[in-house]
């Protein structure tokens, strides 16, 4: 039986049923899969994706929804274990599919046609893991391997354990989640035309635009070979 098989009657949220079935996060440092490398290390750098305009404050800047999902569902992540450089291209590619099928609409999610890849946001396992809030020396996040699926080998998911928080230290840790995300700067994807620009600037993170070469393929590369997506104007 696999860590992630749950109780689908439960009224509890995913990843408290995680937390509950790991309650000293040693599940961590198991491989989940003969698809992926293995445990998430601390050393290890990982690939955040940052959409419009769920994870955007309306006057400017990020929210802090953007790892509100490791405290329901879990927040995915790519695992860059050979650096930024040599992921760039799969990564960038892989959010940029993953916000077609949201634009789209898949499943029983209707369609979102604003939903915008913005780009990524990187930090370590190890920062995550060492998040302590004042008072509490309880590690809150847990970095998990989730490559259980050949098409998707370097798949890590976020936890947040939250057990036992009042509302404010969850508003807390979700606050300083993002300004850790910030450090390392908004990697921007290449598939973005000037509106898309321009909602990356209005992210107030510093930019760290894509490879030249990355940046001319991207049209003949894009997922499905779509045409460029459009974002919708900024508010005047």
């Amino acid at each position: 039986m696999s860590f992630y098989d749950l109780d689908a009657s439960s009224k509890k949220t995913r990843a408290e049923q995680l937390v509950e079935k790991d309650t000293d996060g040693t599940k961590q440092l198991e491989n989940v899969s003969k698809h992926s490398p293995g445990p998430v290390h601390d050393e290890e750098l990982l690939a955040r994706s940052l959409e419009y305009p769920s994870k955007f404050d309306a006057q400017g800047g990020l929210n802090d929804a953007l790892f509100q999902d490791a405290f329901s569902h879990g927040a995915s992540a790519q695992r860059l274990i050979k650096g930024w450089e040599s992921h760039e291209a799969d990564v960038h590619s892989r959010f940029e599919a993953r916000a077609k099928a949201r634009r789209d609409g898949s499943g029983e999610k209707p369609a979102s046609p604003n939903f915008t890849y913005v780009g990524s946001l990187h930090m370590t396992a190890g920062d995550l893991r060492s998040f302590r809030l004042n008072g509490d020396d309880k590690a809150r996040i847990r970095v998990y391997d989730a490559g259980c699926d050949e098409s998707d080998p370097l798949h890590a998911e976020i936890i947040a354990d939250a057990s036992g928080l009042q509302k404010q230290q969850r508003h807390e840790l979700r606050v300083r989640l993002m300004k850790l995300a910030e450090q390392r700067g908004l990697h921007v994807s290449p598939y973005l035309d000037p509106e898309g620009r321009r909602r990356a600037e209005s992210s107030q993170c510093h930019l760290v635009l894509p490879s030249a070469t990355l940046s001319m393929k991207s049209q003949e590369d894009a997922p499905d070979k779509l045409e460029e997506p459009r974002s919708p104007p900024l508010p005047a």
